[in-house]
């Protein structure tokens, strides 16, 4: 092949040299067409299933809910922190819903978490959170 090179007359030099760039330039666009075929086939792709098995995680509370400072429940859709002393509303609605939570947790919350302190409160509700 470099022998048909050598052989061409005077000035085909530039025509060589935009074959060659065309060639490559060619090669680069059919790599980026195989990139982004290959990453829309991927966003297509159906989630794979996954298998949940019912959690056996067990929260034990600190205290009683009768010496509770607080008491976390489910209010509205979201985490309510209550006084077990006051039949009221909440002391203050969070904004972690129930849906984003795991199905052990919202079976925790639908009985009441009874919380010792402001300490264990603020430490909760951030696991919750996260």
């Amino acid at each position: 092949m470099a022998a048909l090179w050598d052989n061409l007359p005077e000035g085909v030099e530039n025509v060589k040299k935009t074959w060659i760039k065309c060639a490559g330039l060619g090669l680069l666009a059919l790599a980026a067409a195989w990139s982004a075929t290959s990453a829309l086939a991927g966003m297509g792709a159906a989630p794979q299933r996954v298998e949940t098995k019912k959690s056996s995680f067990r929260y034990e509370p600190s205290c009683s809910v009768e010496e509770a400072e607080f008491v976390l429940r489910e209010y509205d859709g979201c985490i309510g922190v209550f006084s077990p002393r006051s039949g009221d509303g909440p002391i203050s609605v969070t904004d972690i819903e129930l849906r984003s939570l795991r199905e052990a947790d919202r079976e925790i919350l639908s009985s009441g978490i009874a919380v010792a302190d402001r300490e264990e409160l603020l430490s909760l509700l951030e696991d919750l959170g996260s």
